[in-house]
């Protein structure tokens, strides 16, 4: 096992000439992602403080939006934070390994191929086991969790070895890896104590300066303490890939190995399973297709059935109907003529309409003008007809009126005599 001086050494070469790289991988998506959550902070509070001025049940439902929208923000900014920080780590293990990121490539390793669902999954039990053991006493927490802080580079060699990988399968190689080795990588992050002394001491004194109104005093010792954490984060992160490196040279105790086999084992068991199902399911859907096939070959063979009894009895029909005529001869005869008596009738039909066809044609000015006289006299005819009818009808009108006042008078001369 290489000793602090070694590692230290050994992540100093890999950084030499690399410094801008091992800066920017980290705090170029760091900065990125802190940009977009301030403006998105920002426009929350400044929505927050529109909805607030005026108290109604839509500012009441906008508050409750804002606050969701403000924990999706938290929660967004936290799990990109982990897969930066992942990508970064792993970044730097290349980095000793002899092979160098694209900025692109390690601000997005961690978030494809579905590599973040496990990612996450040992960040988070990694954290849950820590704080359980600090529970009970701090300095056990503290040991556990050196115990698991390799679970994120042996993810990384299992996923691009395409091992079996669970939540809690690196965790526990982890844990079995570190095992007479825990103190050693103690005394490596023990020290670099004074170099987190160098940031602390820049913010106080840029905490202190801006109470005191100092603004250029304090702004300049926060940008030192913001170099400095630039540098000592890639510098320890790279000391800890080299830790890792130098770890897995070692020889593997025999708890590894066997949880490899297993691991390996659960995994043909899991890809033999898999299979099964699919072959499974392939036969599923194979007699499907055959009982499907089957039923529509029935239908079709009822259907042509059904097809020939129905050809079956026309043409029995039809023979019954030829015998019939054959045994009489005169109904032959008879229909025969029926037919004959037919064509002429529809002759004088079709006659009827060629006549008609001829009358709607267009007339000339001459034809319309003779129609017009001719029409004129007619009416004059029937005029005169009238006239001379109704002549003999008005005497009779006349001859009666002039009866009834005589009879009148007869009986007014019979009162008096009375």
């Amino acid at each position: 096992m290489k000793t602090r001086k070694d590692l230290k050494e050994q992540a100093k070469t890999a950084l030499r000439g690399n410094w801008p790289w091992a800066v920017g991988v980290l705090w170029v998506p760091t900065i990125i992602l802190g940009l977009i959550s301030t403006f998105l902070l920002g426009v929350l509070a400044l929505v927050w403080r529109a909805a607030s001025s005026d108290f109604t049940a839509t500012s009441n439902v906008v508050l409750i939006f804002i606050v969701m929208a403000f924990l999706l923000l938290v929660l967004f900014t936290f799990f990109a934070s982990v897969g930066i920080g992942a990508g970064a780590s792993y970044a730097y293990l290349d980095l000793i390994r002899g092979r160098k990121q694209s900025f692109r490539e390690a601000a997005t390793y961690a978030f494809k191929e579905q590599r973040f669902d496990s990612i996450f999954g040992v960040v988070l039990m990694t954290a849950i086991y820590t704080l359980l053991w600090m529970v009970l006493l701090i300095i056990p927490g503290y040991m556990k969790a050196v115990s698991y802080s390799q679970g994120l580079f042996i993810l990384k060699d299992d996923m691009e070895a395409g091992k079996g990988i669970t939540t809690t399968s690196a965790i526990t190689k982890s844990k079995v890896i570190m095992e007479g080795h825990k103190r050693d990588y103690f005394m490596l992050i023990l020290s670099f104590s004074r170099w987190f002394l160098v940031p602390a001491i820049f913010v106080a004194l840029s905490v202190f300066l801006f109470a005191n109104q100092q603004v250029v005093w304090g702004a300049f010792f926060f940008l030192c303490y913001f170099l400095t954490l630039a540098v000592w984060i890639p510098y320890v992160a790279t000391t800890q890939a080299a830790f890792y490196e130098d770890l897995i040279h070692q020889e593997q105790p025999k708890e590894i190995v066997q949880l490899e086999e297993k691991l390996a084992n659960a995994k043909l068991e899991a890809d033999k399973a898999m299979s099964d199902y699919n072959d499974r399911i392939a036969d599923r859907k194979a007699d499907k297709k055959k009982a499907h096939d089957k039923k529509m070959a029935k239908k079709l063979k009822a259907k042509k059935e059904r097809e020939e009894q129905r050809r079956e009895r026309v043409a029995k029909k039809r023979r019954e109907r030829e015998e019939k005529e054959a045994k009489n001869p005169k109904k032959k005869a008879s229909k025969k003529s029926k037919v004959a008596d037919k064509q002429p009738v529809e002759s004088k039909k079709t006659e009827k309409l060629s006549k008609k066809v001829e009358d709607a044609k267009p007339e000339t000015q001459e034809e319309s003008n003779k129609k017009i006289i001719k029409a004129e006299k007619e009416v004059t005819e029937q005029t005169n007809q009238s006239s001379k009818k109704s002549g003999p009808k008005s005497d009779k009108v006349h001859h009666s009126t002039s009866k009834k006042p005589k009879t009148k008078a007869k009986k007014k001369k019979g009162k008096k005599r009375k």
